[in-house]
């Protein structure tokens, strides 16, 4: 049994990969730095992305337009999934919170 890992998921929704913008030579002077950090999920948590990105590719799918989310880096935060991202379509957000509070057992199963 193969274990899912954030390439599997960048590979199957290719429009999940951490979106670096671009900084001028003056935001890198003033300290604006942004690097995506890797993801370090155990797999169940991985699953729940996957389920999140899944509803959301149906989402775009149900609606006959590409998907377009600009995912800026995830992480875990006060014991739940934290997604930074940009979108502008309110249902996609609920979409994530709705996972985001999901993701609230997973962790509290990891901390036991």
């Amino acid at each position: 049994m193969t274990v899912l890992t954030e390439a599997d998921l960048h590979d199957r929704f290719p429009w999940s990969k951490p979106v670096v913008p671009a900084l001028s030579d003056q935001d890198k002077a003033d300290g604006y730095f942004c690097d995506p950090q890797p993801w370090d999920f155990a797999e169940p948590v991985l699953k729940l992305i996957e389920q999140m990105f899944l509803e959301i590719e149906s989402y775009f799918a149900n609606r006959n337009e590409p998907v377009e989310i600009a995912i800026y880096g995830m992480q875990e935060l006060f014991g739940e999934l934290q997604v930074e991202m940009y979108c502008p379509h309110a249902d996609v957000y609920a979409i994530v919170r709705r996972y985001t509070r999901l993701s609230r057992d997973l962790f509290q199963d990891e901390d036991e």
